[in-house]
């Protein structure tokens, strides 16, 4: 069974780039992963593969209203990208408005998340921003882990401020979800930012070459252009998903006066300069 990720947040935040950009690097070992965008008001898939040409069977809303949802029709409706073979995608086809195929169910959705993650190692789940639609908290509650994507602006916090108690059940684990400033920009206020919304484990900044990859249908390009704090970000998430490997690490510190001073070796990394960035690309994705 794979590792389920749920990426959720307000709108332009730059939820669908930061899951392009995690499965490369949850990838980079011949790990497999699934993307899966459920959200019917912008089709993903020609935005994900602008050079080629899906018909409605190829489409996730033909597996949602499916009867029966199972393995062999999840690993059949994987559209696999030709640049990364490791890497499958699944969402609405060109020309799909939401009233194109039944109004989406729990179960239904439930289920897809459950067969996909028998597939591949990961499942990354790219949300819509508006909660009251099923897929978004379901794909919550699925989740090993949940990423919240906001602007530093307040969009972000009132977005926040208006979901949050939607998501007070204990089976949202909201409190364990991390929480990163999507589109940053020197002008943004955000230590203000992560005041008012009780903390930031990461910044994600915008740059003019990773919004160029996501109009220009070039998304799974992207990652060569983040800065050292994306990468940063992006490392913090896989070594979530790696609970054992850290308390090893924890514990060697610990028992390591030498760990103790300097720190590890990774986390050394992701704090160096500008100029190194194209090094730290290449720990993360080769």
């Amino acid at each position: 069974m794979s590792q389920i990720i749920t990426v959720w947040g307000n709108p332009g935040s730059g939820k669908s780039m930061f899951c392009c950009n995690l499965a490369k690097v949850l990838t980079a070992g011949k790990e497999k992963a699934i993307i899966i965008n459920a959200d019917s008001s912008t089709p993903m898939l020609p935005v994900w593969m602008p050079d080629r040409l899906f018909d409605a069977s190829a489409s996730i809303g033909n597996v949602l209203s499916a009867l029966e949802i199972n393995t062999a029709l999840v690993a059949e409706r994987v559209c696999v990208l030709k640049d990364y073979s490791f890497i499958g995608v699944m969402g609405y086809s060109a020309g799909e408005t939401p009233f194109s195929y039944p109004e989406l169910k729990y179960e239904q959705i439930r289920q897809l998340i459950f067969e996909a993650a028998k597939l591949v190692d990961y499942i990354i789940l790219d949300c819509s921003s508006q909660v009251v639609n099923f897929f978004t908290p379901t794909a919550i509650e699925a989740s090993d882990l949940a990423i919240r994507i906001l602007t530093p602006d307040l969009r972000g916090v009132n977005y926040l401020k208006a979901h949050k108690p939607l998501l007070t059940d204990a089976k949202f684990h909201y409190g364990d979800h991390l929480t990163f400033a999507g589109l940053a920009r020197p002008f943004h206020a955000i230590d203000e930012m992560g005041h008012l919304i009780g903390g930031l484990d990461g910044m994600l900044p915008y740059s003019k070459e990773i919004e160029r990859c996501g109009t220009s249908g070039e998304m799974f390009h992207a990652l060569g252009y983040c800065n050292k704090h994306y990468l940063q970000a992006l490392k913090l998430v896989k070594e979530r998903l790696q609970p054992q490997e850290n308390t090893v690490d924890t514990e060697a510190q610990e028992e390591d006066p030498e760990l103790q001073e300097t720190g590890q070796p990774e986390s050394q990394e992701i704090r160096q300069p500008e100029s190194q960035d194209k090094e730290a690309r290449h720990e993360l994705t080769e």
